[in-house]
């Protein structure tokens, strides 16, 4: 066997297919987001766009970015604490649009039972008045001010973070996980350093807050794979392939048995779905539907498959 494997911890609380869960971070939230999306799951995933910081990560989750923190360039407004989805063509429409999202994330973050944190760089740029943002949104790098945090900053602010969070929802459950995504633009050495920074700050925290864990997506894929075929041509980005053995990895550590059990079924499901016969008017074919349509009429006693029915149903004669 061409890979060193190691054990991963179950988690204690495992989560359920009613559990409404929450992903932010690094575009690899947005990759395990789709696939619980795609699993019926109930989630909310990078509302503020993909957000790689910790400091901007903790800010936005704890409610203390301004609405009007926005900056104007190239015609476009932007706000500093989010990813350029957040835009308009005015100020005002800008920050119409950050509270909107904004409350939608709060009153989420206020429901839900899982959080899950994808960090993805220590590396930040603050401005010259002091405050770290979350994306340059192509203002001149000459404007800002390029650093590590440092350890004590990260627990500092998850400290200030998790105050919060108790008071708002005290049954929450936080996940850590480090993108496995290089930051190369940064330095391969940077990011390394970056990345370590961000291990052991998690390591810290999971240490002394009871209800946070971490996956190790990083390990995963950095240690266990290992191996560049696993990554896309830039050498960067995971492979769909590489994603769903996090994927799976990620399951057997946090998903109890039914929800499992769901997928698997639904899995085999969505496959049928996809099949494309040379004949779709055939008796074999048309037997085929009406046997699939049965097997997630049964199914979606359990988890809500009306979209899928109808689609199907359209195709039976």
């Amino acid at each position: 066997m061409f890979k060193l494997s190691f054990d991963i911890p179950e988690s204690k609380h495992k989560i359920s297919l009613s559990d409404p869960i929450l992903l932010i971070g690094s575009c690899f939230s947005d990759e395990i987001g789709l696939k619980l999306s795609e699993s019926k799951f109930n989630t909310l995933c990078n509302p503020f766009g993909t957000i790689y910081n910790p400091h901007s990560i903790f800010k936005l989750l704890s409610n203390l970015s301004k609405s009007n923190n926005v900056v104007e360039s190239q015609g476009v407004q932007y706000h500093w604490d989010t990813h350029g989805k957040i835009s308009g063509l005015n100020p005002q429409e800008t920050i119409d649009l950050f509270e909107k999202i904004n409350n939608e994330t709060q009153n989420f973050l206020m429901q839900t039972n899982w959080l899950f944190i994808t960090l993805g760089t220590a590396i930040v740029y603050e401005r010259m008045n002091g405050d770290i943002v979350a994306n340059c949104h192509k203002v001149p790098g000459g404007e800002f001010r390029k650093r590590f945090l440092n350890q004590d900053e990260i627990k500092r602010q998850f400290s200030t973070l998790h105050t919060y969070l108790e008071k708002i929802n005290p049954r929450l459950n936080i996940v850590f996980t480090v993108s496995p995504v290089r930051h190369i633009r940064d330095g391969l050495i940077e990011n390394n350093q970056s990345k370590a920074i961000l291990i052991d700050s998690i390591r810290s925290i999971t240490e002394n807050y009871p209800n946070t864990t971490y996956f190790p997506s990083y390990e995963i894929a950095m240690d266990e794979l290992r191996d560049y075929r696993f990554f896309q041509e830039d050498r960067i980005h995971p492979t769909n392939e590489a994603i769903d053995y996090v994927w799976n990895r990620f399951i057997e550590a946090y998903l109890d048995k039914e929800a499992i059990g769901i997928i698997e079924e639904w899995s085999k499901l969505k496959a049928a779905l996809h099949h494309r016969p040379f004949q779709p008017q055939s008796t074999a074919h048309q037997t085929f539907l009406k046997s699939t349509l049965k097997k997630m009429e049964e199914l979606n006693e359990k988890v809500d498959l009306s979209v899928e029915m109808n689609q199907l149903k359209q195709q039976i004669q």
